[in-house]
């Protein structure tokens, strides 16, 4: 199927999920230097269900909360512009996937659980490295799927017959997507990101995935993080596990990170526990 048309139907349709405009406007914020905590509480208390989200959250300790922040001005405070960004996202991401199952094969919840472990991957190897960028990481691997949502969305029929194929041949959706459409769902997935007006930072994490080292004159680190959790979501098993060479580790994007292979083992652990403990904490 040719890219163009599938570009269509996303820029025609009006059932992708949409996020809130206070997340455009947090976004927004964040560009502006001279921003308070009072700016983002003005624009939090827009969404009375978000506010108390992100104030849930803000006590969490997986945020360092101590339970007693009871103002969206003292979360901004303690926790700081970037992790009210991601805590926003999340929840609103989150909140914005449809309630009922898409076909027989897409489980929500089962993506829902695959695209929080990759954001929280992509945020500790972030992390490890000393990368100021570990908020965007986060969001980046939040992100990262959004083209296999669209694929149920958009061609419902295309998908079933690209699960069939999965199921019968032992391969990964990439394989089965590019074998079957010719098109795979980082390149819907970047449509997708165009169509929600996701900063350009997002893109590369979004469109290249599975392929971080092709078309492209050096690794971008975003996309590294989030190829090597994307990995280590399959591995541990979070959300869902797929068949196929698609979902490893690449050499190259490994010898990048610099990253000892001791350090994976503990890696993957915190992966698995920042999950469970995210989603009970978080209220998601």
């Amino acid at each position: 199927m040719e890219l163009k048309n599938i570009e269509i139907k996303i820029s025609r349709g009006t059932n992708l999920p949409i996020l809130p405009s206070v997340v455009t406007e947090i976004l927004t914020l964040m560009d502006n230097p001279n921003a308070s905590g009072k700016d983002y509480e003005r624009v939090m208390l827009q969404d009375a269900a978000l506010a108390s989200k992100i104030l849930r959250a803000a006590n969490s300790s997986y945020y360092g909360g101590s339970g007693n922040i009871t103002t969206l001005q003292r979360a901004v405070s303690q926790l700081g512009a970037n992790a009210i960004r991601s805590i926003c996202l999340t929840v609103s991401f989150q909140s914005a996937l449809p309630v009922k199952e898409l076909g027989n094969k897409f489980n929500v919840k089962n993506f829902w659980q695959h695209s929080l472990a990759v954001a929280c991957g992509a945020k500790i190897l972030a992390c490890l490295r000393h990368d100021h960028l570990a908020e965007e990481a986060y969001i980046a691997g939040l992100m990262h799927d959004i083209g296999k949502l669209a694929l149920c969305l958009y061609l419902p029929e295309e998908a079933a017959q690209i699960y069939d194929m999965m199921d019968k041949k032992k391969i990964s959706q990439y394989e089965a997507e590019d074998e079957y459409l010719e098109v795979t769902h980082q390149e819907m997935g970047l449509l997708a990101a165009q169509s929600w007006s996701l900063p350009e930072i997002y893109h590369g994490p979004i469109a290249h995935h599975h392929t971080p080292t092709s078309d492209i004159l050096e690794i971008d680190p975003l996309t590294a993080y989030v190829h090597i959790s994307n990995a280590i979501a399959y591995e541990i098993g979070v959300g869902y596990a797929e068949a196929g060479t698609m979902n490893g580790m690449d050499p190259q994007v490994k010898e990048f990170l610099e990253i000892s292979e001791e350090q994976y083992d503990p890696v993957r652990t915190a992966v698995a526990q920042a999950v469970s403990r995210m989603s009970d904490q978080m209220g998601l």
